[in-house]
């Protein structure tokens, strides 16, 4: 009798595959020998990159290899005795077995757009490896179905390759049939049979190896390799958990069951490699998923009034899910506690997501999840006002219809909820999101008492107040109170200048945020005189205290409240305090070390806050501080500033086209601001270059100095998009399926933010911080002043880079920076003689 893989050789030798190989290679145009006895070390499977390129022998394979499979498993497998099946089968043939899925898997991904009723060839070829895949499924579950029945007890090392293989093939099995739909463009009728067969056999094989691990068992004398082994399979079940949870309920239960089971039964062993918090994490999303789907068939079934047995039935499943994944939970955490201690915020999460059942929160949760939709011209039918015409409205505008009519509704005992609600909507990181939360909130606002209107207020005052810096969630929260500033009756408007007074510098973090449009005459004259007297206090104080860098965050609060309040076209500004305006942010700019600008990204926010000052006073400003404005900002754009330095950049250009440039100056400034322009209209972000294309259309009608516009056009690509703007056409029309792969990415990449900057603490986001504090080290006495050089000095080297970009070198320079090279060399050798440890 042959040793097994003398028999599995012989066969190989003598099979169906003997002497064919050189023929169906010949066929295809090569003459490799790619399977057979003279590379058995590779049999049954090509090597892939070859294959691709040998079509001919591809589908000669794939006609082959499935009855190769079944004939080594049907014929060969029972005669190999269980403690050589690894080395002699198992890790021979399986492996290969998934190559030849993966490729297989990889050949209909990229086949498949391209099916359509006319193509017979190609959706014969299509069926044929499909065809293939369930052969191939069949033939796994043979050898699982075979080990399941030894009589005798099975070690993880006996079948080390089969689970964690046949898992690999079901996952990605599992995820084709997932994405069919999309996978196969609307043509998945051509194919359905089969991939619904392919499902099945898929799911018969899952069972038939759950029923096989069950029967292994794994004790304290297990190899670290038998343990790596256990702990490798229990993780690629938790990624299958995860691909087929919407595919079907009663074998995802019956994964997690699974996972669980083998989780705890192996627990001395695994619990320190397992990954627990993935475990809970996945449990409790599957909890939340299936929890929020019994919600939205009660309610369909409340709405609906129907009685049908289907609906029922259905809910009462998703219900039993729901109840299942809990009972697995609660399960594990008991028994793997200790192990638990960072998921407990994942945990509590949960807790209050199921006990806190609101429904508005659902509302703007799912909302948020439409950002595919919003970005399509999608339109409904609907009605604005009670009695009105039905008309077609956005998606927006139905949603927030509906919401705002259901605000009307909501009883007192519901309100707090409602609240809840609301603020968390305003903070969401999803701009529309907080958009439909304000413009509820203002309907909430107009809808009920005024008493109601400014006690929000205050609420949101104080929020602002207590917020630690510059985020994203301030510019919500300040955003909704200057709306509902205008909403608020006199006297409460009294009242809130009383709450907050503007004389108190701690309160110019509120009044920065305020619109002062939003007062009464009387009210918006004093609090105007009290901001601007409070905020050249606050300047001089930082300029007396030789502008320490140290402070510069009260110095930012102080030029956000002028930039809120502080426009020279303003009545209720006397020409007394324009100038005392303009002459302490010219004392700023004087004083500003420009130098740290460029290396200090901290200043980068004073400097967008001043420049647009600066902008708004250029008439009571000298020419030689506009000119050093428009040098840093043609210096700082070459760094690829933050969006808003770009801004305060375009709000300034705007400003200074109507300022004469003296005829001695012209050379120097005129270049500079076409230089701008031409850099912001060539920006990549769309955001920036719509306002620079509106900052310079602006400019273009009220500069005095005609000769930079052309200038600025330095490129067709540029000419062609003023052109278009200008004539308000759209030059990047998309046809439906550029649009639709266009807004999946954008959906992934929008829902993967969220998760980030849920993820993520507030605080993490602040853009005016000043630089975290260097490490203790041992002082040098002079070391303040060493570092005050060494910026300085790195300040001007860093801002050459810019002014070599825009013109060619002078003679001289080469020679200066040579003896600069010597200079340096000199100080670090001087350095490390005298390093302080």
């Amino acid at each position: 009798m042959f040793a097994p893989s003398a028999l599995i050789k012989q066969f190989l030798y003598s099979g169906p595959l003997a002497g064919r190989e050189d023929d169906a290679a010949r066929s295809a145009g090569g003459n490799e020998v790619l399977i057979g006895a003279h590379n058995f070390g590779n049999p049954l499977i090509v090597d892939l990159a070859v294959l691709g390129r040998r079509a001919g022998f591809a589908v000669c394979l794939l006609r082959r290899l499935p009855g190769v499979l079944r004939i080594l498993t049907q014929m060969f497998l029972p005669h190999i005795s269980l403690s050589e099946l690894e080395q002699n089968f198992f890790s021979q043939v399986i492996p290969k077995a998934v190559k030849l899925f993966a490729y297989l898997l990889h050949d209909l991904s990229s086949r498949a757009s391209g099916l359509t009723s006319q193509n017979l060839e190609l959706q014969q070829t299509l069926r044929t490896i499909l065809q293939t895949l369930g052969q191939g499924l069949e033939a796994l579950t043979t050898c699982v179905h075979h080990v399941c029945s030894l009589d005798e007890a099975v070690a993880l090392d006996n079948i080390q390759t089969l689970p964690a293989s046949v898992l690999h093939v079901l996952r990605s099995t599992f995820i084709h049939c997932r994405d069919s739909e999309y996978v196969y463009s609307g043509r998945l009728h051509m194919v359905s049979d089969l991939l619904q067969s392919i499902f099945k056999k898929a799911v018969f094989l899952h069972k038939q190896l759950m029923e096989l691990m069950d029967k292994i068992c794994i004790d304290s004398s297990a190899t670290n390799k038998e343990i790596r082994d256990m702990v490798t399979v229990l993780h690629t079940v938790l990624e299958l958990c995860a691909v087929i949870s919407s595919m079907d309920h009663a074998l995802h239960a019956n994964t997690w069951k699974f996972l669980i089971k083998q989780s705890l039964k192996h627990q001395t062993l695994v619990e320190s490699q397992l990954r627990h918090n993935d475990i809970i994490k996945g449990l409790s999303d599957d909890i939340l998923a299936s929890y929020h789907r019994c919600l939205q068939l009660a309610e369909h079934m409340k709405l609906s009034g129907t009685q049908e047995i289907t609906d029922q039935r259905l809910f009462q499943k998703t219900a039993k899910l729901c109840r299942l994944f809990a009972n697995l939970l609660v399960h594990y955490s008991k028994e793997l506690m200790p192990f638990l201690s960072e998921s407990c915020s994942r945990l509590h999460q949960l807790y209050l997501q199921i006990h806190s059942l609101s429904i508005f929160k659902a509302a703007f949760y799912s909302f948020r999840q439409c950002s595919a939709e919003l970005s399509l011209p999608v339109r409904l039918q609907g009605v604005i006002m009670k009695g009105g015409a039905t008309v077609e409205m956005t998606l927006y505008q139905f949603v927030c219809v509906h919401l705002c009519a259901y605000i009307a509704l909501v009883l007192p005992s519901n309100f707090s909820y409602l609240e809840c609600a609301l603020v968390d909507a305003v903070l969401s990181p999803s701009m529309l999101t907080s958009l439909l939360a304000m413009d509820c909130w203002c309907f909430l606002a107009r809808y009920g008492t005024a008493e109601l209107c400014a006690h929000h207020i205050f609420l949101l005052a104080q929020l602002i107040k207590s917020c630690p810096g510059v985020c994203c969630q301030l510019y919500n929260l300040s955003m909704l109170l200057r709306r509902l500033l205008f909403l608020t009756a006199s006297d409460h408007q009294i009242e809130f200048i009383r709450e907050f007074p503007v004389g108190e510098a701690e309160n110019m973090i509120v009044w920065q945020h305020v619109f002062l449009k939003a007062f009464k005459s009387e009210l918006r004259k004093q609090v105007t005189n009290d901001m601007i007297s409070v905020g050249i206090t606050l300047c001089r104080r930082w300029l007396n205290d030789h502008y320490g860098y140290g402070n510069v965050e009260q110095l930012n609060t102080s030029l956000s409240a002028f930039l809120a309040m502080c426009n020279p076209q303003d009545k209720y500004l006397e020409p007394d305090q324009q100038y005392a305006v303009s002459e302490v942010i010219g004392h700023i700019w004087a004083l500003l070390d420009l130098k740290k600008v460029f290396c200090q990204p901290y200043l980068h926010q004073t400097v967008s806050l001043l420049v647009p000052l600066l902008g708004n006073y250029t008439q009571f400003l000298e020419s030689h501080i506009s000119i050093q404005v428009v040098s840093l900002a043609a210096s700082l754009c070459q760094l690829d500033p933050p969006d808003h330095v770009l801004f305060a950049v375009l709000f300034f250009l705007v400003c200074v086209a109507k300022v004469f440039i003296s005829q001695d100056m012209q050379s120097e400034v005129l270049p500079k601001l076409s230089a701008l322009f031409a850099a912001l209209l060539s920006n990549h972000s769309w955001l920036i270059h719509q306002h620079a294309l509106e900052a310079f259309t602006q400019f273009a009608e009220e500069t005095l100095h005609e000769d930079v516009v052309p200038q600025s056009l330095c490129s067709e690509e540029i000419k062609g998009k003023v052109v278009n703007f200008l004539n308000k056409i759209n030059p990047s029309a998309e046809t439906e399926e550029s649009r639709r792969v266009r807004i999946k990415h954008e959906n992934n990449v929008i829902q993967k933010y969220f998760i980030q900057k849920e993820s993520t603490d507030v605080r993490g986001e602040v853009l005016n911080a000043k630089p975290s504090a260097n490490r203790v080290r041992h002082e040098h006495p002079h070391s303040r002043q060493l570092e005050l050089e060494i910026e300085a000095a790195e300040g001007a080297l860093k801002a050459l880079q810019p002014l070599l970009q825009m013109s060619p070198a002078p003679d001289w320079l080469s020679r200066r920076l040579q003896n600069l090279e010597t200079l340096l060399l000199s100080l670090k050798g001087q350095a490390d003689e005298k390093m302080v440890n």
